[in-house]
């Protein structure tokens, strides 16, 4: 099996969303999305299942699933106020979205099986995951296995007797210019071809599909992450921090560098494309920033937690309470707990997964704002954007970014590593030094739990400020000549298997905070 290599923009940072979490509002929105493609007519009907003891049966609601898989559905957009009234304007389209709780064979967290039918009546069945981080598998269309992640276009050829695949491939080429790859699903002895390409298809290339002999019916899909996969890595510099070190030698390369490199071989764009595309992202986490200390308003969270971080700033600027002197980090802190606080807010504003929502303020908070307020040029703030996604890159490779998979040391602690390496590369250190940063930050915060109370964020508000204090300490702590002997790569192992070691109850809104008298009682206010 080929050796599949992450994208920044993929993987590490995005998407560019409304919504409060990567795994259950973003995932749901992307599966969604696929659905309507692949349907290939207007979604009359949905009904979308969910195992009683999933994730997403105790919080579709209250971290809008529901309202992800329905903006998806009806093609609305993540970054829009589709998604904080998706139920609204699919109810006024005249769709019927059924959400049930019924046991699946699939004990996945995160898994949904869907039922679909169209305004045309046709009707199709789809096995879908969310796996973390807002990435997502279809694993399953019409009682057909199948795998697609949303990173190629795809194309499901339903057969109407035995179909040479040889024969079959032939066809196809006459059709579809550019590489693709035929994989084949069986079910009930008959048997499917699917294949993915970074051709777009039209109508009319569907049409000729579909006249394919033997072939019965087509559906189709187009990705739904930003950047393409490619069917070879060959030209790719480098996979770990181990790597990239060796990579970096000859021209004796930032990490920055090293992360726009990485994400030019990786996409195939030129050096000018992925910078508008990161820039893109430092915009919008500087909106959210602003936002987080200056707009926020005075309601309350589940109509429990009372917003803080904008009073917390005022209070620290204006210096009307005495506190500890830590210079811009009491403001850093600040950005960071409201944005995550923002989150959660009646009509929450657009926010960048860094690489999850429920570490969104530390990146935003750790590297973009404090590189404005060191006067730090657009280029020089991409840069440090570019040398924590590269770190964020080696953890998506050998880890996870999801709370349910590792605990939140996969969540708050990949974000202040990321956090870590972008400090040092905004101060001009090396990438050995960044890379030691955000090794000495990933020790820091092994083996943390994962146990979101079931609104507010409690504790992720707090952890998120944090993970940026663990980002500026050990950045400071390398510059100044700090080091660590166990590298990058195997701290990022070690999370790994910290977090298959811990319990289920600990990975997830199920145990830790959440099983405090209070926590019970916050979930029962909340239902």
């Amino acid at each position: 099996m080929e050796t599949y290599y992450s994208s920044i923009f993929n993987e590490v940072f995005g998407p560019i969303m409304i919504g409060t979490s990567s795994s259950h509002t973003a995932g749901p929105y992307r599966i969604g999305s696929i659905a309507r493609m692949l349907l290939g007519e207007t979604v009359k009907k949905a009904r979308i299942a969910f195992d009683p003891d999933s994730s997403y049966a105790s919080y579709y609601k209250l971290q809008w699933s529901d309202r992800g898989f329905t903006a998806g559905l009806f093609g609305g957009k993540i970054d829009t106020e589709d998604m904080t009234d998706a139920m609204e304007i699919a109810k006024e389209r005249g769709m019927e979205i059924e959400f049930v709780k019924e046991p699946q064979e699939d004990k996945h967290a995160d898994y949904a099986y869907m039922e679909l039918e169209g305004i045309n009546g046709d009707k199709m069945t789809l096995d879908t995951k969310s796996t973390g981080g807002a990435a997502i598998e279809i694993v399953g269309i019409d009682g057909f296995p199948i795998l697609i992640k949303g990173d190629l276009n795809a194309a499901f050829f339903y057969l109407n007797g035995n179909v040479d695949r040889e024969a079959f491939e032939a066809q196809v080429k006459n059709v579809i210019t550019e590489k693709f790859r035929v994989k084949e699903s069986e079910a009930d002895g008959v048997k499917m071809y699917y294949l993915e390409t970074r051709q777009f298809l039209k109508d009319k290339d569907i049409e000729k599909l579909t006249e394919i002999a033997g072939v019965e019916r087509v559906r189709y899909t187009e990705h739904i992450l930003p950047v393409l996969s490619r069917f070879d890595y060959e030209e790719m510099p480098f996979r770990t921090a181990e790597g990239a070190l060796e990579y970096a030698k000859a021209e004796n390369l930032s990490a920055g560098e090293l992360g726009i490199r990485y994400e030019m071989a990786r996409s195939g764009y030129s050096r000018e494309e992925v910078m508008d595309l990161m820039k893109n992202v430092v915009r919008v986490m500087r909106i959210s920033a602003r936002h987080a200390i200056d707009n926020m308003t005075d309601e309350k969270i589940g109509g429990i937690y009372p917003i803080k971080a904008t009073e917390m700033y005022n209070a620290i600027k204006n210096k009307t309470v005495r506190t500890a002197d830590l210079g811009i980090l009491n403001e850093l802190n600040c950005v960071a707990l409201g944005i995550l606080e923002a989150v959660e807010q009646e009509r929450p504003g657009v926010i960048v997964a860094s690489p999850t929502v429920g570490s969104v303020g530390i990146v935003p908070a750790a590297v973009v704002h404090l590189g404005d307020c060191l006067g730090k040029t657009d280029d020089e703030i991409a840069a440090a954007m570019f040398a924590a996604g590269c770190v964020g890159t080696f953890i998506a490779h050998e880890g996870s970014f999801g709370g349910e998979v590792s605990g939140c040391q996969a969540e708050c602690g990949s974000a202040g590593s990321m956090s870590s390496a972008g400090v040092v590369e905004l101060m001009g250190g090396t990438a050995e030094q960044a890379f030691t940063a955000a090794a000495v930050s990933l020790q820091n915060i092994l083996g943390l739990i994962c146990d979101a109370v079931s609104v507010g964020y409690e504790p992720c508000n707090s952890r998120n400020a944090m993970a940026v204090s663990n980002a500026l300490a050990t950045a400071n702590m390398v510059l100044c000549g700090f080091s660590v002997k166990i590298p990058l790569d195997e701290v990022i192992v070690t999370m790994k298997e910290v977090g298959d070691q811990l319990p289920p109850c600990l990975k997830g809104t199920y145990g830790g905070l959440c099983c405090s008298p209070t926590g019970q009682k916050i979930a029962e206010i909340c239902g």
